[in-house]
């Protein structure tokens, strides 16, 4: 009965042990957590994520759009792009400041690659539109 109740208590003391290093994954479900993990997100950073709104879902969304660095999805997401937008304006060569003055001047992203293809600067590009 002795051995017992030291078995109990040591495998208790390994499960406290365990359960105080493991990362803190509050605001996700297990499932969140598993998912994000499966996308080498730690709970660190998932914690800067659900700060910003995010879930699994969402940031498996960026990262399809190639977008895999935190301070890039963050640069898109302070610029107000989603996912799907920011990915055009990326493959269309532009930075985030820059897709968003091209983006508030009314071009879109093709429009954008296709003026600075032709070396036109924003500046030059609402000229010859009009």
């Amino acid at each position: 009965m002795c051995a017992r109740k030291v078995l109990s208590l040591t495998i208790f003391s390994f499960v406290l042990v365990a359960c105080s290093s493991s990362p803190n994954w509050d605001g996700y479900s297990p499932t969140e957590s598993a998912a994000l993990q499966g996308m080498g997100i730690g709970a660190k950073e998932a914690k800067r994520y659900h700060s910003m709104g995010f879930n699994s879902g969402t940031i498996q969304s960026w990262h399809d759009q190639g977008f895999k660095l935190e301070q890039n999805i963050h640069a898109w997401h302070e610029g107000g792009f989603s996912a799907l937008d920011a990915g055009t304006w990326h493959k269309a060569g532009l930075t985030p400041a820059e897709a968003l003055d091209w983006r508030e001047e009314r071009f879109s992203a093709v429009d954008a690659k296709n003026y600075k293809d032709q070396g036109a600067s924003l500046r030059d590009a609402k000229k010859m539109r009009k």
